[in-house]
Formats: structure tokens, C-alpha cells, sequence
């Protein structure tokens, strides 16, 4: 499914369907069809057009981004979560948690969670390295972070665990941490939008299409993991 996902986004991705679609109109007007071709290059055109110069990534990215908040509980967790792919932010966000709860164990997931870059961030603001217990085999997937780190740490029903990602993220992240057993509390970290003022950081151009992938990306995700069972619902929420 690794695999099979990888060469889906290829051709899945919003600007990368766009210029697909308007790819096969000039293949169309070239074989002769004309009709189909001006309808297939002005669908493509008008896509292109939205995503670059009205705020739609925007409006992907905040029902994301705004799903959880950070928990407040007061109770310190029994573990501490953080997913590859998070960067600096998760490793330093980590390494504040580990100070705050001495207790916690402290898990690092993910293909780049045994990047010596990360445990040199990682002490170097503050954390213990001597804590990290990392997840083997490394996963590729937000699925198979879910599944290995079962698998590796047994969590009980009792065990709170606190899972640390891009806020962008948390959804598909804890749909697939609580399939797997665990009871997750979100620390959503990399907000890519003012929660107060969202739309005050759209750039028409490269940067919006970047953004409609990006979105995109998630939303597509959560539909595929959900219909494949790998997320206890299609949009998980609190």
C-alpha cells in the first residue's frame, strides 16, 4: 500500500491533475476532438485559476488545522508520541514535554526519527537522548506508525498517550493511533494558519497551489485510510 499510495499521489495531487487534465485535451485536440479538448482545457484552466488566486487552500487547511485543540489535562501522560516528519518544531516540542513529564516515556516515529539531526536537536534543547525509545521497523506511513508503535509499547486502555504532529496532521494521525489502541491526546504543533485570522496569510501564485496540495493531500488521505479501515472515522474529531 506504501507503493501503491506513492504512485496515486503522482497523478492525485491538485495542480499535478490539473496539468494532467489539461494534457489530455491537447492529446484530444491533436487526435481530432475538439469539443472534448475545449472542455477538458478550460475544466483544467479554471482549476488552476481557483487554486492560484482565491483562498481555497486556505479553507482546506482550517477545518484541519482548527479540529483539535491542545489537551489540557492536568494528569502527566504515560507517553509522549512524536511522528517523523514533524522537523525542529516536533523535536523541540518533544524534548519540552519530556522536561515537563520526567515520567513519560518518550517515542520517536517515523523514517527520519533516527536521523542523528534529530537527537543532537533534541539535546540541544534540553531533552535526555537516553529516553528516546524509537520504533522499529521504522514506518513509512502514518498507518504504520499507528500499528508499529502498538505493536512496540502495548498500550493499555488505562495508558494515556500524548501524540505530537502538525496540527495539519492530528486528524488522520489520532484516527489511526486510536484504531490501533491507543487513547491519544493531540499536541498539534506547525500551524500553517493565524487561528485568529486565517486567510491574512494567502499568496496568490506558487505558494497557494503548494498549499492546495498540501490540503489536499490530507483530505485525500483521510478519505483512503478510512475506507480502508485504517481510521476509526472519516473525519476524526475531540
Amino acid at each position: 500500500m506504501y507503493y501503491v499510495s506513492k504512485v496515486f499521489w503522482l497523478i492525485a495531487a491538485p495542480t499535478k491533475a490539473l496539468v494532467l487534465i489539461s494534457a489530455i485535451a491537447a492529446f484530444w485536440a491533436v487526435l481530432g476532438a475538439p469539443n472534448c479538448a475545449a472542455w477538458l482545457a478550460a475544466a483544467g484552466a479554471c482549476g488552476l485559476v481557483v487554486g492560484s488566486f482565491t483562498p481555497i487552500s486556505v479553507a482546506l487547511t482550517i477545518p484541519l488545522e482548527s479540529r483539535f485543540a491542545r489537551s489540557d489535562s492536568q494528569t502527566p501522560p504515560d507517553g509522549i508520541i512524536l511522528l517523523g516528519g514533524s522537523g525542529v518544531a516536533g523535536v523541540a516540542a518533544l524534548a519540552a514535554l519530556g522536561q515537563a513529564y520526567p515520567k513519560a516515556r518518550l517515542i520517536f516515529s517515523g523514517l527520519s526519527a533516527t536521523n542523528p539531526a534529530s537527537s543532537k536537536i533534541f539535546a540541544q534543547h534540553g531533552g535526555d537522548p537516553t529516553r528516546i525509545i524509537y520504533i522499529e521497523p521504522r514506518p513509512r506511513t502514518t498507518s504504520e506508525d499507528a500499528v508499529y508503535a502498538a505493536a512496540s509499547l502495548k498500550p493499555k486502555p488505562s495508558e494515556r498517550w500524548m501524540l505530537v504532529t502538525s496540527a495539519l496532521h492530528m486528524a488522520r494521525a489520532v484516527g489511526c493511533f486510536r484504531v490501533a489502541g491507543f487513547q491519544v491526546e493531540p499536541y498539534p504543533i506547525e500551524f500553517r494558519t493565524d487561528q485568529t485570522h486565517p486567510f491574512t496569510a494567502f499568496a496568490p501564485g506558487l505558494e497557494a497551489l503548494e498549499k492546495l496540495d498540501t490540503a489536499g493531500k490530507e483530505w485525500i488521505g483521510l478519505i483512503a485510510y478510512r475506507l480502508m479501515g485504517k481510521t476509526d472515522a472519516l473525519f476524526p474529531g475531540p
